[in-house]
Order: C-alpha cells, then sequence, then structure tokens
C-alpha cells in the first residue's frame, strides 16, 4: 500500500512537471492568448509548490547538505520565475529576462522528473513505455509547431499556437470535431502525419503495455518457482532432520537392546556360578 501511495505521488509530481515545461516552452517561443498565459503561470506556481513538498520529503531522509549538492538544479526549478516576475514585481510578460530564467528552468525540471519519480522512471525504462511516451510527445510537438507555422495568417481558424495544438490533439485522439481544420496543402500533410502517427502510438504504447504485463507475470511466475523451491529443500532438510533424529533413537534402542542383553547374560552368568559354587 506505502509503494502504490508513492508511485501515485510520483506519477502527480511527473504529469505536473512535463505540463508545466511544455507550457513554459510555448509561452517562451509561441503566442498564446493572454487568458492561456495566465493559466500557465498559475500552473508553474502549482508544480513549484508540489515541488518544494516532493524535495522537503526526501531531504529529510538524507544530509541536508549533501541534498543540495547533489540536487542542485532543485533550488531552480522550484522558484516559479513568471508569478514573482510579473505579479510581485510587476513586470512585463514578454520580458527577455523572465523567458531566459524560464528556458533555464526547463532544463531544471528535466532533472527533477528524475529525481521526484525515481519509481516512475525505473518504471517507464522496464516497462518500455517511456519510447511510446517520447514518440507519442514528439509527434505533439513537432506536428503542432508546424502546423502553426503553416497556417497562421492562412487559416482563420488558426490564430493563436493553442488553435494548431487543438487540432493535432484531436487528430491523434481521432476526435476530431471539425471546428479547425487545414485549408493548405501543407497543412493537410501534417495532419496526415498526426494521423499516421497515432496509429504507430498506439501499437506502441499496446505493444509496452504487454510488454511489460508479460514481463511481470514471467516475474511473478520465477519469484513463485523460487518461493516453491526453497520451500521444497526446507521440507527436504526437515525430513532429513527428522530421519538423523529416527535414526539416532533407533541406535539408542539397539544398544538398549545390546545392554538389556549383556545385562541378561551377565545375570545368567550369575546364577550359573551360584549353582556351581552351591
Amino acid at each position: 500500500m506505502k509503494h502504490k501511495l508513492k508511485m501515485l505521488m510520483e506519477v502527480i509530481f511527473i504529469v505536473f512537471i512535463f505540463l508545466d515545461g511544455f507550457l513554459l516552452f510555448i509561452s517562451i517561443f509561441l503566442p498564446i492568448r493572454p487568458t492561456a498565459f495566465t493559466l500557465v503561470v498559475y500552473l508553474d506556481l502549482i508544480t513549484s509548490i508540489l515541488l518544494i513538498f516532493g524535495y522537503f520529503i526526501q531531504m529529510r531522509r538524507q544530509k541536508k547538505g549533501l541534498y543540495i549538492k547533489k540536487n542542485w538544479n532543485a533550488i531552480i526549478s522550484i522558484i516559479p520565475f513568471y508569478f514573482i516576475g510579473i505579479f510581485l514585481l510587476g513586470m512585463n510578460e514578454t520580458s527577455l529576462l523572465l523567458k531566459i530564467l524560464s528556458l533555464i528552468k526547463i532544463f531544471a525540471l528535466a532533472f527533477s522528473a528524475r529525481q521526484v519519480g525515481k519509481s516512475v522512471d525505473e518504471f517507464f525504462e522496464k516497462s518500455r513505455l517511456v519510447y511510446g511516451f517520447a514518440f507519442f510527445v514528439v509527434v505533439l510537438i513537432f506536428c503542432s509547431v508546424l502546423f502553426f507555422l503553416l497556417e497562421s495568417g492562412v487559416n482563420p481558424e488558426v490564430t493563436t499556437y493553442e488553435d494548431s495544438l487543438w487540432y493535432v490533439i484531436q487528430t491523434i485522439t481521432t476526435v476530431g470535431y471539425g471546428d479547425v481544420v487545414p485549408i493548405t496543402q501543407w497543412g493537410r500533410l501534417v495532419g496526415v502525419i498526426a494521423m499516421i502517427s497515432a496509429i504507430a502510438i498506439s501499437s506502441l504504447l499496446t505493444a509496452a503495455t504487454t510488454s511489460s504485463l508479460m514481463d511481470k507475470l514471467r516475474e511473478d511466475r520465477e519469484k513463485l518457482a523460487k518461493k516453491s523451491g526453497d520451500y521444497i529443500k526446507e521440507l527436504e532438510n526437515r525430513i532429513n532432520d527428522l530421519e538423523s533424529n529416527m535414526a539416532k533413537e533407533e541406535n539408542i534402542n539397539e544398544v538398549k537392546d545390546d545392554l538389556n542383553h549383556i545385562k541378561s547374560e551377565i545375570t545368567d552368568l550369575k546364577d550359573l556360578l551360584g549353582k556351581k559354587n552351591e
């Protein structure tokens, strides 16, 4: 139960870290609506608070100075630069300094994902789900950015990066609401790439999940076989001990019988000697 709770907490950390890093990247290089930018600021603040909590828990298990020295990036990843700069210091959201600091934080978040999500990271590597997830992220970023560059200024339905991201997400998930459609040939090509990639992503995730389950079943089978083997050895040892004890008891009985036989012979000899003396 404790391990499952730990895994759940780490998954929450990983999700927030990924979303925060992705949205920070978008806010730095691509245009988004003011309302969406405000959501990015607050999401970054929430992620920073969660990381403070996660690092505090881990720091309690180790020496404080040594932990900070090994995880220097934690100091950067827990600072909500946008929130401090815009809401507390009154800086402009287009400030070059804020963008540079946010870009540095993205790299720090990448290290933080491995530090606060060690169990999840090990599971992803062991189950090979990391390949499907990485492919999904690459397709999502590549297709959404390329679609925005090709359709913005030409397609009235694509005015910000959010429109492009929305189109790619509903294409990959095969929802297809039809509220955003490509009007250029290159934009349609991007849509085709997203559709084909969706099939590949589904296949990769299905194969990785099946492989993970098979590995888990094989591991459980091996553990059960080892446990059964150990139990059989234990039973064999117990049987050998019992046989040894039985053998010892039989020897004792034989010795007792020999002693009794010797005593009877001595008694007979005494009787004979007694009769001769009479």
